[in-house]
């Protein structure tokens, strides 16, 4: 049996290596082929961190090449550009074809611009390990392009970053640029008055997906810390250094960055998948794709049920577990067995405000401060310690 696996970013490439071992424990000789178009694992946890200078880049990704080089699993560069089930297919933008007996989307998201005018062009996102550099360089070349002028006015709008989203992403980076923003000055020369970090966000409270409390505290840090915060403000165009939103207001600013939301690849839609209305795949509780018996789907590019009328949020820790049962899944289809259904498993929110703070609700209780910085690192540890064992 062929086991394709569409993305080699937390969920995919989980799946990749424990299945690979589990097969090879049982002796099977069923072929694992793990796809991606970069040559890369990148830890998308702390690429807020890569982006203001916080971490070294390296830390950011892990090749695939020596990570996958004492294990079975076929790595496959490139740019897939349509699945198509009824031939079994995976269709490459080169012409390329590889053909599938199981395959598992984990093609991860992209940044979604919403059809905002001019929001793609003129906007940082901040999805990947390339993102997070072109960002951070651009940042220290305002600064010291600010340095190097008398102009006060022009000062302000080169030391100025808007943050568009107040989720995950927005408030992570807003919160360690808050922290930067110091040492940046001191590096360059730039006048410290003149930073500023402007948090724009849709809806009324920001981190709406997490408890209230958590994500009231979360806004009282991030002010503390010097970020001014702008709820129920849309962004309705965007033009060089300068956004217009929702009252007819303007913010000038050199740097803006786009976190505004995320939505699944199109070529899944384009490949006939059911999908709702952020094009991601309609999945089962096996997470199976809708009536696609030979097709699953899994982290920030399917739909999972969660048990209770909603959808499985779009993080990092839900994705690794969900590889961890998809390779198990898959075990069971090897060895003609059933599947038992995915249940996830609720561990709770946290979210990184600086190098110093944090908020968030880890096993359902609400909580704040240092102790969650280091639950972070040590997970990010775990997580590490986990994929470069099978390297070993």
């Amino acid at each position: 049996m062929q086991i394709i696996i569409l993305g080699a970013g937390y969920a995919g490439l989980r799946t990749a290596l424990d299945l690979d071992q589990m097969l090879r424990e049982r002796g099977r000789d069923d072929k694992v082929v793990l796809v991606d178009h970069f040559s890369y694992h990148q830890i998308v946890q702390i690429l807020h961190l890569t982006a203001t200078d916080r971490s070294p880049q390296e830390k950011a990704i892990y090749e695939l090449a020596p990570l996958l080089r004492k294990t079975s699993v076929e790595f496959v560069e490139g740019h897939v550009k349509l699945v198509v089930p009824g031939q079994r297919e995976v269709q490459f933008d080169d012409g390329r074809v590889l053909t599938y007996d199981r395959l598992v989307l984990a093609l991860g998201a992209e940044t979604d611009f919403r059809d905002v005018p001019g929001a793609r062009e003129h906007t940082f996102p901040l999805r990947t390990y390339q993102h997070a550099v072109r960002l951070r360089d651009h940042l220290i070349a305002q600064f010291e392009a600010a340095a190097r002028t008398n102009d006060p006015v022009e000062q302000r709008i080169l030391m100025t970053t808007a943050v568009v989203g107040g989720g995950y992403t927005g408030c992570q980076l807003s919160g360690e640029l808050a922290g930067w923003v110091s040492e940046l000055c001191q590096r360059t020369g730039a006048p410290r008055g003149q930073a500023r970090i402007a948090l724009l966000h849709r809806n009324p409270r920001l981190l709406e997906h997490f408890e209230r409390s958590s994500s009231l505290e979360a806004a009282r840090v991030l002010d503390q810390l010097g970020v001014s915060i702008y709820l129920d403000t849309s962004v309705t165009s965007v033009e060089p250094r300068l956004l217009r939103v929702n009252d007819g207001r303007i913010l000038r600013a050199a740097t803006l960055v786009w976190a505004g939301g995320i939505r699944a690849p199109a070529l899944l839609a384009n490949s006939g998948f059911v999908v709702d209305e952020i094009g991601r795949v309609l999945v089962d509780r096996y997470m199976r794709v809708h009536d696609q018996a030979l097709v699953f789907a899994m982290g920030d590019c399917a739909a999972i049920p969660d048990g209770s009328g909603s959808v499985v949020p779009s993080t990092a820790s839900y994705a690794m577990r969900q590889g961890e049962h998809m390779a198990e899944s898959l075990l069971a289809e090897v060895m003609g067995r059933a599947p038992r259904s995915y249940e996830p498993l609720k561990l709770g929110e946290l979210v990184s405000l600086g190098p110093k703070d944090a908020v968030g609700s880890p096993l359902g209780l609400p909580a704040r401060g240092y102790p969650l910085i280091l639950l972070k690192k040590g997970i990010e540890q775990y997580y590490r310690a986990s994929i470069e064992s099978a390297s070993l």
